[in-house]
């Protein structure tokens, strides 16, 4: 029998099948991405709904008040937000005279560089004002219907979530018994693993965001930043993001900075003391706090953000990491997929490996 024609068989099924599993991932991300969120909450708040039942609370009371407790720490989280925004809305009189003044500054430059008088400048901002207008109103109104469909979402997230909690055991029992694993011994100390690692993943993020958020704060009123806690919020937040999301956030205090600054000094001391921050999160808050329960290398974490935002965007940005993190686990555990799992991960390559490689 020919092994070029078997490996070359072997490799065009592992090709169709991933192709179609990125196809229903991205048919399906409307049903798929609220029931992924869901899981992962379950996930979240099972250790605490244990908790509660052991006051003699039946399951469903006790799924129902961890949700709930959820809920309330999203709500203070939203009206946080919402305070300082109406803070910055209430600053937007000064802030509008900064950037007036920035745009007169900015006119001065396209007059020297492009022969552009003010006048011609003016002219051309008083055409555009319309379609800035609209622009303007456009962007109102999707802000209301997006609000709308959050409000939505979340409702069916919870709701997920609450049936997760109650039938966790149903749930556990039906991927028992699709005996993907050697018995039903090994399926269920592999769930169990799966479900602690994205427990303490969760838990650990969120850990290290609120400790971001309050290390940014401070940072950024001893720089002299106004609405501190607001940006610190928001760089924070985005955090949630692996890589990516760091540098994004970082980019609203900076701009700002920018704008409403006359020293370019503030914004060079924002930057230098987020890289400082990242370098003691990366080194000391995030090993320590998660215990680098998520076992992906750098390589394969930023492949899985960037094959999470082809399918499902912002939202698969966010879920792919964990959701591969456990994976992994499966694929560690079933022989003929050890090889994704040892791409996926952090694992050394064997010594005689290697002499068999460079040999």
């Amino acid at each position: 029998m020919n092994t070029k024609s078997i490996s070359l068989g072997r490799f065009n099924k592992t090709l169709l099948s991933v192709l179609l599993v990125c196809l229903l991932l991205y048919l399906g991300k409307p049903f798929l991405i609220p029931i992924a969120i869901a899981a992962f909450f379950a996930m979240l708040l099972f250790p605490m709904m244990q908790q509660l039942q052991r006051f003699n609370l039946k399951e469903a009371t006790a799924a129902l008040v961890s949700i709930l407790i959820l809920l309330v720490c999203l709500v203070a989280l939203s009206t946080l937000v919402y305070y300082q925004v109406s803070i910055l809305e209430d600053d937007l009189p000064r802030l509008e005279g900064k950037v007036e003044e920035k745009t007169k500054q900015l006119q001065w430059l396209l007059y020297e560089t492009t022969d552009l008088s003010h006048a011609e400048q003016d002219q051309i901002i008083e055409e555009k004002k319309p379609d800035i207008a609209k622009a303007v109103f456009k962007s109102v109104r999707d802000f209301v219907l997006q609000g709308l469909f959050i409000l939505l979402f979340v409702f069916i997230v919870l709701t997920y979530t609450f049936f997760f909690l109650i039938y966790q055991q149903r749930i556990q029992y039906f991927l028992v018994r699709l005996s993907l694993f050697d018995s039903r011994k090994h399926a269920m100390v592999i769930l169990a693993r799966i479900t602690r690692i994205i427990h303490d993943y969760l838990k650990g993020t969120l850990t290290v965001i609120s400790t971001l958020a309050i290390v940014y704060a401070l940072g950024f009123w001893a720089i002299g930043i106004e609405h501190a806690i607001l940006f610190a919020i928001i760089t924070a937040l985005l955090r949630v993001v692996p890589y990516f999301g760091s540098f994004l956030g970082i980019a609203f205090p900076i701009a700002f900075a920018l704008l409403t600054k006359d020293s370019f000094w503030y914004p060079v001391l924002v930057l230098v003391f987020f890289m400082i921050t990242q370098l003691l999160e990366a080194n000391l808050l995030t090993p320590y706090i998660t215990g680098s329960r998520v076992k992906l290398n750098p390589l394969a974490t930023i492949m899985v953000i960037l094959l999470g935002n082809l399918l499902w965007g912002v939202a698969g940005m966010i879920l792919f990491v964990p959701l591969f993190a456990s994976l992994k686990i499966i694929f560690d555990r079933i022989p003929r997929l050890s090889p994704y799992g040892f791409i996926l991960g952090k694992d050394d390559v064997p010594a005689d490996t290697k002499e068999h490689i460079i040999t």
